[in-house]
C-alpha cells in the first residue's frame, strides 16, 4: 500500500469541566467528548527518498521528508502544524513507522480553524493513524493514543474516535475493536475511557473568528472551576470555558444570544474553547426545522458558517450540510 485517505472527524464536548491546575502549568478536565459527521479528508502518500522534489512546504523528520499540501492558507505548514507534530512524535517514538520512504501528507480542509471542535487534532490522528497503516501496524490503538499526548491534548480522543470513523480503512490496527465515538477523557486529555454514546442532532455554528485555547485555559485560575473532585461531576451540558469566551469575543456572545432567541434546542452549549456554538437536540424533524430558521437569521451575518450533523454516531455517508 503506497497511499491511504481516511476522514479526519472532528469533536464536540457534551461537557467540559476545568478541575484544577497542573504544577507544569497546564488544567486537568472532565470531558464527555463525542465525533461528529462532519470531517476534514487527509490522504498520507510515500514517496521515494532521493527523488522528485516537491515544490511543497515540508520538513524534515528522522531524514524523511514530510511535505504538506492543504487547502487552507491560515494553519501552519512548518512544525507547529498538528498533523506534523503527530508524525514526529510517531517517529520519536519508533523507527518502525516510517516505510523508508519521504511522505507527502494532504489536508483537504473542510472545518473552521480554531473553533474548539480539534479539527487539527482530527488531522493529527488521521496522520498517525494513517501512517501507522502504511507502515503495516506496528503500533496498537492505545500506543498511538499515548504518543498523540505529545502532539496535543486533544489528540489521544481524536485517534480513539477516528479509529471508529474509518475501521474499514484500518482492519490490520491491534485494538481496533475498543474504538468508540464517545469517551469520557481526563487528565489534560490523555486518559480516555470509552463510554455509550449521547446521540443528538446538532446544529454547529461559527462566527468565523477564531479562540486561542491557551488564553483560555490560562483565565480559567481566575474565573473558577466548577468540578468537585478531580473526577468532576459528570454532569452534561456544562462548559467551564464559555464564561471567559463569551465575555472576550463579543462575535461569540452575539452567535450565542441569536440561538437563543432563534432556536427550540433542547440545550445550546459551546463546544470547547470555542467560539463554535452547538444546539442539541433528541428530535430530528424539530433539529431540520430549525436548521432552516437559523440559516435565514445568518444570510444578514458575513463570515458566519453553520452546519447540521449528528454527534456520537457513524456518519460516513452523511455530507455537510453548510449554510
Amino acid at each position: 500500500m503506497d497511499s491511504i485517505t481516511l476522514n479526519a472527524h472532528a469533536k464536540i464536548n457534551l461537557s467540559l469541566e476545568v478541575v484544577g491546575r497542573r504544577p507544569d502549568g497546564y488544567h486537568n478536565i472532565v470531558s464527555l467528548m463525542q465525533g461528529i459527521g462532519l470531517c476534514d479528508v487527509v490522504t498520507i502518500k510515500k514517496c521515494p527518498q532521493n527523488g522528485t522534489k516537491y515544490n511543497l512546504p515540508h520538513c524534515t523528520i528522522n531524514r524523511h521528508v514530510v511535505y504538506l499540501c492543504t487547502n487552507e492558507k491560515t494553519i501552519p505548514t512548518d512544525m507547529n502544524n498538528l498533523a506534523i507534530k503527530g508524525i514526529a512524535a510517531l517517529a520519536k517514538a519508533s523507527e518502525a513507522v516510517f516505510p523508508g520512504t519521504d511522505l507527502i501528507i494532504g489536508i483537504e480542509k473542510k472545518l473552521p480553524v480554531a473553533a474548539g471542535i480539534a479539527g487539527g487534532s482530527g488531522n493529527a490522528a488521521a496522520s498517525m493513524l494513517g501512517l501507522n497503516a502504511l507502515a503495516g501496524y506496528p503500533l496498537s490503538l492505545r500506543e498511538l493514543m499515548s504518543i498523540g499526548a505529545e502532539a496535543g491534548a486533544d489528540v489521544p480522543f481524536s485517534i480513539f474516535m477516528n479509529a471508529a470513523a474509518n475501521r474499514d480503512n484500518l482492519k490490520g490496527l491491534q485494538g481496533l475493536e475498543e474504538a468508540g465515538f464517545a469517551a469520557w477523557t481526563g487528565g489534560i486529555g490523555d486518559i480516555v475511557e470509552g463510554t455509550d454514546e449521547e446521540v443528538r442532532h446538532v446544529i454547529m455554528a461559527n462566527p468565523g473568528t477564531g479562540v486561542s485555547t491557551r488564553d483560555a485555559y490560562q483565565a480559567i485560575d481566575s474565573i473558577g472551576y466548577s468540578g468537585i473532585d478531580e473526577r468532576g461531576s459528570r454532569k452534561l451540558f456544562v462548559n467551564d470555558l464559555e464564561k471567559y469566551t463569551l465575555e472576550s469575543y463579543p462575535e461569540a456572545a452575539a452567535l450565542k444570544q441569536l440561538m437563543r432567541d432563534t432556536l427550540d434546542a433542547d440545550e445550546i452549549l459551546m463546544s470547547g474553547s470555542g467560539p463554535t456554538m452547538v444546539a442539541y437536540y433528541k428530535d430530528k424533524d424539530k433539529a431540520e426545522r430549525d436548521a432552516e430558521r437559523l440559516t435565514r437569521a445568518l444570510k444578514s451575518k458575513p463570515g458566519h458558517r453553520m452546519w447540521l450533523t449528528t454527534a456520537g454516531t457513524d456518519n460516513k455517508t452523511q455530507e455537510e450540510r453548510q449554510r
